[in-house]
């Protein structure tokens, strides 16, 4: 899910996914929603990419009650964002079932937890290695599935409301016991 903010990484994307093709038997295409394509096309030439644009789709915006159908269908949700304060993507591609591979940066590494797969955003090769491994490695790519089907319900409404009782019964209890 991109745009034109730079904090999305759409340039550095680009540059992974192009490396990524380079090396890559299977070649999967690459869908960059809420991206104009004449945007996408100005960035591909800015970075003398435009030799990857028969891989990519760019159907403009989705809306979110189409996302988890895309994330159902997709090998991978690529999420190398620059600062996220949270990135609910990455918990509802998770939810989906789709192994994620997020930024090592702010609050993602924290969301995503210790079992995601986490890159550099700034190292374009270390986007592409990891889109490789999954590729490479089934067993690998399913224990992320599983991981990231586990670590999503940490994230749930239900989960979120049992911690704001516990929390209102501790207090309860303090207030009580003082």
């Amino acid at each position: 899910l991109g745009n034109t903010d730079p904090k999305k990484n759409t340039k550095g994307v680009l540059q992974a996914y192009a490396r990524y093709l380079e090396r890559s038997a299977h070649k999967r295409r690459l869908l960059i929603a809420d991206l104009k394509e004449e945007t996408l096309d100005a960035l591909l030439k800015a970075e003398q990419l435009e030799p990857i644009r028969p891989y990519i789709t760019c159907p403009g915006y989705i809306p979110n009650a189409d996302l988890p159908s895309i994330y159902n269908a997709a090998f991978a949700f690529l999420y190398p964002s620059l600062r996220e304060s949270f990135g609910i993507p990455m918990i509802e591609a998770m939810a989906c079932g789709t192994p994620v591979i997020v930024s090592n940066t702010s609050a993602m590494p924290e969301v995503a937890g210790d079992g995601a797969l986490q890159v550099d955003p700034f190292q374009p090769d270390t986007i592409a290695d990891a889109l490789l491994q999954l590729e490479r490695d089934a067993s690998f790519r399913a224990g992320l599935i599983a991981y990231g089907l586990k670590q999503a319900t940490r994230y749930s409404w239900r989960s979120t409301a049992e911690a704001w009782v516990q929390i209102y019964r501790e207090v309860l209890h303090s207030s009580n016991s003082n």
